[in-house]
């Protein structure tokens, strides 16, 4: 942190928003404390995503110490906190945490929509699964291959994993067990829409927007229904959840919508229209909200 930057930045504002509960964020908390400058904070760093990327993942007490460090040296000097979903301000509550949560959606853009695109020779016949994240740990993706591998379908899926990370080397070579080689590559935003146009289902094993994003441009969804996720309150009837860490589950679902086409195509439209809650325009009024509820609330004390 840069004290005279932020003091001089953090001078010239009507409201201060804070991402991250870090050491930049501790310096320039203490800068709008003596200036009187109205704040806000967004909870975006779940213990959880921490703890996963170290084997901790599962320690509810580390987790909890976590929580408890966050709430006490950073979010309980705040009063207004925006929460990416209903699960995140539930845990906050649960933690005791006191601010206001504004449930607000980090929203998708216009450029995510409905689309179909021919596929590419080298997808042409497959029946094609996507799923977009970071290669690591929380994502589990490796969960995915294990229920491709027991589809009665394997043969004729060609899986895509969009990312990187730590897993590449790995996941790489559990792909040399399956029938169809996978694709894992970073995909710029053009090369990403082009893709999801050609995708037939999108499986989802952790928490992302990527998966808003996904049945924006009308693919179904497969999501995991972990009690440590938000992501399940997208899925649109128990056809799109499946047990999360539960590869043989995954499998069944993955063959279900093989089979039924039809109704995949039936859900596609209203995957579509589904998102229409989630634009980044409407997320942005929500917002915009808060920062003025804090200003108000700031200047009438």
């Amino acid at each position: 942190p840069n004290k005279d930057v932020l003091e001089e930045a953090i001078s010239k504002v009507d409201v201060v928003h804070f991402y991250m509960p870090f050491f930049l964020s501790y310096e320039a908390l203490e800068i709008a404390e003596k200036l009187g400058t109205p704040r806000t904070a967004a909870f975006h760093v779940q213990p959880e995503n921490i703890t996963y990327t170290i084997g901790l993942g599962k320690n509810t007490k580390v987790n909890d110490k976590i929580y408890s460090f966050f709430r006490d040296k950073f979010f309980n000097k705040f009063k207004h906190i925006h929460c990416p979903s209903n699960f995140i301000a539930n845990e906050l509550k649960e933690h005791g945490y006191t601010a206001k949560t504004y449930v607000i959606s980090n929203g998708v853009g216009q450029e995510f929509k409905y689309r179909k695109n021919e596929k590419s020779p080298e997808f042409k016949d497959k029946f094609v699964i996507t799923m977009i994240g970071r290669l690591s740990n929380e994502k589990r993706q490796d969960l995915i291959f294990e229920a491709i591998s027991k589809s009665k379908y394997s043969d004729k899926i060609q899986l895509v994993l969009a990312g990187k990370g730590p897993k590449y080397n790995k996941y790489k070579k559990l792909g040399e067990k399956l029938v169809n080689e996978p694709v894992i590559s970073f995909f710029d935003k053009e090369h990403l829409l082009e893709l999801l146009g050609m995708t037939d289902l999108y499986i989802h094993s952790a928490e992302a927007i990527s998966c808003i994003e996904a049945f924006a441009c009308g693919i179904v969804p497969i999501i995991a229904n972990s009690p440590k996720s938000a992501t399940p309150q997208f899925a649109l009837d128990d056809r799109s959840l499946f047990e999360a860490g539960n590869s043989d589950d995954l499998a069944k679902k993955i063959d279900y919508w093989i089979e039924n086409e039809a109704e995949r195509k039936q859900m596609e439209t209203k995957y579509a229209k589904h998102a229409e809650n989630y634009r980044i325009e409407k997320s942005m009024k929500k917002i915009e909200g808060m920062f003025e509820d804090a200003i108000r609330e700031y200047r009438k004390n």
